[in-house]
């Protein structure tokens, strides 16, 4: 039994992994944290887990310090969540931005820098100073300070050195990258101007976001193929484990769950984290860019309900939100909604 507890511990362990956590250093204004479905205030001291989220207004923003020094500045009208990922080297802390602009400047002391998200890219980065701008059309814009940025998106990357950039469109290639020097940037102009041109043909948007959405939903149900395989695996050594404890004994079954189950279980843990990780990413999508998008166009056709315009429009909307509803929203809990 106590061989059988260690096997388990060491289990749970792989499942739940060691995501770098993040403390709050500084918070300037109104800033909300949400952590197992609630939300609640910010405050200097608190600390940032694995699937928490920092939400700052127009008027705050936030710094957050992690154990290797490196710096995390979230700044107004942003959502920035720490998530994560298995993936070939192993466990990876994930620093996701959905909305808004972050900038990031990574410490040295232990060693492998996490991986950076927008709902549109994912980027590998070694040693550098960055910000992230996350735009509530979907789009995204790397802004590199110093270091090395590799930007992938749609199976296409995009190295970035320090003073370029790159911008990326949801659901496409990452455009041509870019010199900063003698450029300004300015999250809330570059965001607005995004907003207004979505605003101006919100079909070409919505197709936009729809190719995101099914982006995530393809990682999903590829995952949840693997792990259904790996369950049926299980279940037919379950069987031949019962079968041994009839004929050969409990030490018997005992030494065959150990060297053929537990290893499929090792498996399944990381699985579920990497899609969990992809259906938590759907939902902030959903949630902080699709959903605005439809309350905007609410209200903009409010006394014109029956605008042809408006019809297509939600058509396509009711489309998206539901394959949401039917790949994604089973693998959710109640906390996360």
């Amino acid at each position: 039994m106590k061989k059988l507890i260690i096997i388990l511990f060491a289990v749970l362990v792989s499942i739940t992994g060691f995501a770098q956590d993040a403390d709050l250093v500084f918070v300037d204004g109104w800033v909300d944290i949400r952590a197992a479905g609630e939300t609640f205030e910010a405050f200097s001291g608190d600390t940032l887990r694995a699937g928490d989220s920092v939400i700052t207004g127009s008027d705050s923003y936030a710094e957050l310090e992690q154990k290797d020094l490196s710096s995390i500045i979230v700044k107004p009208n942003s959502v920035f969540t720490i998530r994560e990922i298995e993936t070939a080297s192993g466990r990876e802390t994930v620093l996701s931005t959905t909305v808004g602009a972050v900038s990031f400047k990574f410490g040295k002391l232990f060693g492998r820098e996490p991986m950076i998200t927008t709902p549109s890219i994912v980027a590998g980065i070694r040693g550098t100073e960055l910000t992230v701008y996350a735009g509530e059309d979907g789009s995204t814009l790397v802004a590199v300070e110093s270091g090395l940025v590799s930007v992938e998106s749609q199976g296409v990357t995009v190295d970035l050195s320090a003073d370029e950039g790159v911008e990326v469109l949801p659901g496409e290639v990452p455009g041509e990258k870019f010199s900063l020097i003698g450029k300004n940037l300015d999250f809330s102009s570059w965001n607005k101007e995004k907003y207004e041109n979505l605003l101006a043909d919100p079909i070409t948007g919505l197709s936009r976001m729809s190719q995101q959405i099914d982006n995530f939903i393809i990682e999903i149900q590829e995952l949840n193929s693997i792990r259904s395989d790996l369950k049926d695996e299980w279940k037919q050594l379950e069987q031949r484990r019962v079968d041994i404890s009839g004929k050969e004994g409990q030490e018997k079954a005992s030494q065959f769950y150990s060297d053929q189950m537990v290893p499929i279980e090792i498996k399944i843990g990381p699985v579920y984290l990497n899609i969990r990780y992809h259906s938590l990413s759907a939902l902030s999508f959903r949630r902080y860019i699709l959903s605005r998008l439809y309350l905007e166009m609410k209200s903009k056709y409010i006394m014109d309900a029956k605008n042809t315009n408006y019809l297509d429009f939600l058509d396509r909307y009711r489309n998206i939100t539901g394959r949401f509803e039917q790949e994604v929203v089973s693998f959710l809990d109640v906390n996360d909604i």
